[in-house]
């Protein structure tokens, strides 16, 4: 029996195969492992645990283990006790009968099938009062039906590697969501005005979309805690952007990014910082008011000269500068109250520079870094 792990990333969304030998009765065991939510303060419902992680929770990591099951009539017999199900990759066209008997299913994989009725589908899919994660992903979705409002109880929704040109404002509707996954939809332009209705939000994923911005609607969504935007074609960052006051990790590298807005230093709980390979030239002072910002990556950006913006950022263990053009890392760096690891450019800053910065601070790890080196074309953008 082939077994499929859906791995849910701080970075991507991915799925990932394996074969794997397992009779009816390890499938059962899998369907009903326990996975109790546990209810936040503000949102119930499940705990995704995604403020004390940076990779996956226990709790995805539980979800990634799911046995596929290929035959629901061998589950019926302990239907009640069935919660999680992975149909995933089984040349579906439409959701079978049995499903519809498991009336305490709570996860659902339906991924890499190919429904002939969307609509359909998730008219069906509503009939399941109890489901609360529900990932489709390469499921050839162009659009997402209006009755996408039916599933209100959704907690976590997975639509990556899809064909989505556009959300419509009903997944606004969702108002228990916390987990929304759109990555690799690669004709995605923008996200709904609604997304300001997701008050429970705390993951959003659109690494890998069409997207040109990060709309204000977006900072409505207080709940936040991470925001997975690389490699996208992002070119402005809303102004309000540091009113999502829990936010722990915000990745917007390789995108086309000029400036920052100076609201970035009121995200204060801030811990990670991906901003590499953007077109950034200078750091807006109100950068070193990210005081618990752990590892900030500015690699492969436009900056002529060491910006030193960064050097007040206490809580700075892993500093990557490399792939720039300017020719010289201050000294002050080996000041900085946490730093472990300095990454500078394989090429241009020198050895004494390297030697003098590493006297000043012998534990510090001065490492010579090339993100292009797998690469074709220009080592630095200037």
């Amino acid at each position: 029996m082939k077994r499929i792990f859906l791995f849910v990333f701080c970075f991507v969304f991915t799925v990932a195969c394996k074969d794997k030998i397992k009779n009816n009765k390890d499938v059962i065991e899998d369907s009903k492992k326990d996975f109790s939510p546990k209810e936040t303060e503000s949102c119930p419902g499940i705990d995704f645990e995604l403020e004390r992680t940076f990779f996956r929770s226990e709790f995805l990591e539980k979800l990634a283990h799911l046995e596929r099951t290929t035959d629901l009539k061998a589950l019926l017999s302990r239907k009640e006790e069935v919660v999680n199900l992975d149909i995933s990759a089984l040349g579906l066209t439409k959701l079978p009968e049995e499903i519809f008997q498991f009336k305490n299913l709570q996860t659902l994989n339906i991924s890499s099938n190919n429904f002939s009725d969307k609509e359909k589908l998730f008219e069906d899919l509503a009939k399941l009062p109890k489901l609360k994660v529900l990932n489709m992903i390469w499921s050839k979705l162009n659009k997402l039906p209006d009755n996408i409002k039916l599933l209100s109880n959704l907690e976590s929704l997975s639509l990556a590697s899809n064909n989505l040109t556009s959300l419509n404002e009903e997944i606004g509707k969702l108002s228990k969501l916390k987990v929304l996954g759109l990555s690799n939809n690669r004709r995605l332009k923008d996200l709904p005005a609604s997304i300001k209705n997701l008050k429970c939000l705390q993951l959003l994923n659109v690494s890998g979309t069409g997207l040109i911005r990060i709309r204000d609607e977006v900072t409505a969504c207080r709940s936040l805690v991470i925001i997975l935007a690389n490699a996208s074609k992002i070119k402005t960052i809303s102004d309000s952007i540091g009113k999502l006051s829990n936010l722990k990790t915000l990745n917007i590298a390789a995108n086309k990014i000029v400036e920052l807005p100076t609201s970035i230093g009121d995200l204060t709980e801030l811990e990670r910082l991906s901003l590499g390979s953007n077109d950034l030239e200078y750091l807006p002072e109100e950068i070193s008011k990210l005081k618990k910002v752990q590892i900030i990556s500015l690699d492969f950006n436009r900056f002529k000269i060491f910006p030193k913006q960064v050097l007040g950022l206490d809580g700075v263990s892993n500093l990557w500068m490399h792939n720039n053009s300017f020719k010289t890392i201050p000294l002050e760096v080996a000041d900085m109250k946490s730093i472990t690891h300095l990454l500078v450019d394989h090429e241009i800053i020198t050895d004494e520079n390297i030697e003098n910065i590493k006297l000043r601070n012998p534990g510090l790890r001065v490492i010579r870094e090339d993100s292009r080196k797998y690469v074709k074309g220009k080592r630095r953008k200037n």
